[in-house]
């Protein structure tokens, strides 16, 4: 059996945007097409606006005054930088990558068999924060989630969750915390 993944960058030309401008996140954010016709790209705070894909900027310029909306001209040389900085990142972590557009690639999972993809994900899913620091570390820091050793094999989590401990931060003020994966066992009728 064939196992693939498939890799969807969200809002990818809004995001390149705001990657350059980090006072855009929050903010609606649109981007236009070739001679600023069309929306070609949009935040989720534009989608909540009701601005759809495709529609003339012409017939949207009062949600973008009322809005304070972020209109943008296309950078077709910044996107295709930024997804190859993508592609490239993707590239480490599958033998086989198919590059389906600018936002968009297969990875072939093949050979994984004895590998636990939850596992495998988690080690492709680090979150970056705008500024640059990873969520994951963010979270150990301050008592809002448990190094998982069984999937993370990163020693500094450990020491930042020892810090936590000692200083009783976020979940470490309980004084008999459990486990996510002891939790989940115990809701099922296991014992942990």
């Amino acid at each position: 059996m064939s196992l693939f993944a498939l890799v969807d960058c969200n809002n990818f030309y809004a995001s390149c945007e705001r990657v350059f401008d980090p006072k855009l996140e929050g903010k609606p954010v649109v981007v236009l097409s070739n001679n600023d016709g069309i929306v070609v790209a949009r935040s989720n705070e534009a989608k909540a606006l009701g601005i759809r894909m495709g529609v003339p900027e012409f017939q949207i310029r009062h949600l973008i005054r009322r809005h304070d909306v972020q209109v943008f001209s296309s950078n077709y040389v910044l996107y295709g930088d930024m997804s190859q900085r993508v592609m490239d990142t993707l590239a480490q972590f599958s033998p086989s990558l198919e590059v389906y557009s600018i936002d968009e690639a297969f990875l072939s999972l093949s050979g994984f068999t004895s590998r636990d993809l939850t596992e495998y994900g988690r080690t492709v899913a680090d979150v970056i924060l705008p500024d640059g620091r990873v969520l994951n570390r963010e979270l150990v820091t301050v008592g809002l989630a448990w190094w998982y050793k069984r999937y993370s094999k990163d020693e500094s989590l450990g020491q930042l969750e020892a810090a936590a401990r000692t200083a009783r931060r976020g979940l470490w003020a309980d004084p008999d915390p459990v486990p996510p994966w002891c939790w989940r066992k115990m809701k099922n009728g296991r014992t942990c």
